[in-house]
């Protein structure tokens, strides 16, 4: 199960949203999700390395660091948030109000705890068979 809590600026409310049943198939997009943040971080470590100990970079290896370096939460979290709608499968949950309902201080770990209790889910479920 999965729940968020999105405040709602035009009624001064805080609506809460929650999704008890979520198919095995949105599963992929969490996996694709993960698998692409881990290539990147990879990569950008062993550029790094690579930095640290001296090696020269070729110019499409500078452009990739750079481009890398500057891929942080900001950058994931459209496709975060993109997710979490498709879960929920609920008309109010959508980015809008996502981005305007989700606290600044907390948005993102909501967003990554969401993610993990999907993943969850699908783990406990699977795990009944």
């Amino acid at each position: 199960m999965i729940s968020i809590k999105l405040y709602d600026s035009e009624t001064d409310k805080v609506n809460y949203y929650e999704q008890r049943k979520i198919n095995f198939g949105k599963i992929k997009k969490i996996l694709d999700f993960n698998k692409d943040i881990e290539e990147k971080s990879a990569r950008l470590r062993i550029l790094e390395d690579k930095l640290t100990n001296g090696v020269v970079l070729t110019k499409s290896e500078e452009k990739e660091f750079v481009n890398l370096s500057g891929e942080n939460e900001v950058y994931m979290l459209e496709p975060m948030i993109d997710i979490v709608v498709d879960l929920f499968n609920n008309p109010n949950v959508t980015k809008e109000a996502i981005y305007n309902g989700l606290d600044l201080q907390d948005g993102v770990k909501t967003l990554r705890n969401i993610m993990s209790d999907a993943m969850g889910g699908a783990n406990k479920d699977n795990s009944k068979k």
